[in-house]
């Protein structure tokens, strides 16, 4: 009896231990993938990286040298990141990028990359999870100007400081000289031209917040509805009014300060049918080039 209630113990001990392994294991697993939705801090949604501050700066630089051969949102990149912080923004970017056809390189693909293969961001389950933010999206815009010399400022969603004041931003910012010429990315109508400022000043100067804007229903590239802003724009230079249709490259103002503004630049954002921000990047397609 002694010998078998010795022997129950030890496998009680056993499977004791066992269980306390796994549980182990299995927070360990969490707490990775915990770390990989950054739970901790930015936090990833399909349209949205909340708390992105700390990656803005490494963000627009990389988005700046390599923007004209596909765009890569943030939310790909930090879906590494998170996970292996020795792997740069800049790095994961042409990681991520798919340089001939000018987008997001497909998740399965990038996971065949040596150093990252390995990662619970790269397990099927995990992927699986993810998918919304993942997807690599069809744009069907071209992009609002015909120049490769601009500057990216701003992206859509960062958290900024403008005019001391903290700021989430609806779209992007390029930076690009006045009066440049402004295009409109899609085919649809005018909906709206709204010129407040008949001088080419920014903010500190006018004290006007709204500034000169046009704004363009599409809805002929998808099946749904959007809305296309374009702001900051030079006084007296909409090529177009209220109900005009527009194709791919008609041109339709030139760049300009006016509005909450701290110099010249083309805000570009989308919305759709609800009037919801999105982030206007995901809609280009960069093989559209523009032809006089």
């Amino acid at each position: 009896m002694k010998k078998h209630n010795r022997r129950k113990s030890i496998i009680l001990k056993l499977i004791g231990s066992s269980v306390i392994l796994s549980i182990i294991f299995f927070m360990i697993v969490l707490i990775c993938i915990l770390m990989i939705l950054d739970f901790f801090g930015a936090k990833l949604t399909k349209e949205k990286v909340q708390s992105n501050l700390e990656y803005s700066d490494a963000y627009i630089s990389a988005t700046n040298k390599y923007l004209k051969d596909g765009y890569v949102p943030l939310q790909r990149l930090l879906y590494f990141h998170l996970e292996d912080t020795s792997l740069s923004i800049d790095t994961l970017y042409k990681m991520n990028q798919n340089k001939s056809q000018k987008k997001s390189r497909e998740i399965k693909t990038v996971c065949e990359d040596e150093r990252v293969k390995n990662m619970i961001a790269c397990t099927e389950t995990n992927i699986k999870e993810n998918e919304e933010y993942l997807v690599v999206s069809e744009g069907h815009f071209n992009f609002p100007l015909a120049t490769s010399s601009f500057t990216i400022t701003s992206f859509f969603n960062e958290q900024r400081i403008i005019y001391g004041e903290i700021d989430t931003h609806s779209g992007w910012d390029l930076a690009v000289p006045s009066q440049t010429p402004v295009y409109s990315v899609c085919s649809g109508t005018v909906e709206k031209v709204n010129y407040t400022q008949k001088e080419n000043i920014p903010y500190d100067q006018s004290g006007n917040d709204i500034g000169n804007t046009i704004t363009i229903k599409c809805d002929e590239d998808y099946d749904e509805t959007y809305y296309v802003v374009f702001a900051h724009l030079y006084p007296n230079s909409s090529k177009v009014k209220v109900g005009d249709k527009v194709n791919h490259w008609t041109e339709i103002a030139s760049v300009g300060t006016t509005g909450y503004s701290t110099g010249n630049h083309l805000h570009y954002q989308v919305e759709n049918e609800n009037r919801e921000q999105l982030d206007g990047m995901n809609f280009i397609d960069f093989t559209l080039t523009y032809h006089n």
